[in-house]
């Protein structure tokens, strides 16, 4: 009985990381040179599991970054990425665009310990982003049952994932996401040796970089 795996990659480095600015689906650049080889590393590491455990789909989220990493990935597997569009970052509202300094300190308070507060005008809360991308988990894990399954997206993607499989609404703990680290979650029976007891989710592995090795600019 094959068993669904889902993969989620953070995007490669941005210009928005190095300029420590919110890139947003309006004012984001895309992938430094840096960010594309780290992309690159990605999608040769992904091109090489393909042929012991097949990649059925990729989707992305539609800003630009992830976007470019999606592609350099896509052109290797010679299957387009999905762009999907509650995959996206969260939504910033009037704060696209502008300095990560100015934005936190308007707001008065670190943004993670009020998830029902916009941090700017327009802005989703952590919780209205989060079940937006949980309700996309679970379309894209329903529509691909048993089959493997990347997406390439956001540090906060990787986070809402955790929760999603964990079932919680948010976990006391923070996760490190890389730029292009792959995060795991595979489906296995609850006991091996009564597999008809049920499934659940396992986690392989959390921020790999091993396609980085060698880059010291990750």
């Amino acid at each position: 009985m094959p068993y669904t795996e889902l993969s989620i990659a953070r995007h490669g480095q941005a210009w928005c990381n190095l300029e420590q600015t919110i890139g947003g689906t309006a004012t984001c650049r895309g992938l430094t040179p840096v960010g594309q080889q780290q992309a690159t590393g990605l999608a040769v590491r992904l091109a090489a599991e393909h042929s012991s455990n097949p990649i059925t789909a990729v989707y992305t989220s539609p800003i630009r970054r992830a976007r470019e990493t999606a592609a350099a990935i896509a052109d290797l597997l010679r299957s387009p990425a999905v762009v999907t569009d509650d995959l996206r970052e969260p939504d910033y509202g009037s704060a696209d665009g502008a300095a990560w300094t100015d934005v936190i300190a308007a707001f008065g308070a670190a943004p993670a310990l009020h998830p029902d507060t916009p941090i700017a005008e327009g802005a989703e809360t952590w919780h209205e982003y989060q079940t937006r991308v949980h309700t996309a988990l679970q379309r894209i894990l329903e529509d691909h049952r048993g089959q493997r399954v990347v997406i390439i997206a956001h540090g906060e993607t990787v986070t809402a994932a955790h929760h999603f499989f964990a079932d919680v609404t948010l976990l006391p703990m923070a996760f490190v996401v890389d730029q292009t680290a792959l995060t795991t979650w595979r489906e296995q029976p609850v006991s091996w040796l009564r597999p008809s007891d049920g499934l659940r989710w396992a986690l392989m592995h959390h921020n790999d970089t091993r396609h980085l090795a060698g880059n010291d600019d990750h």
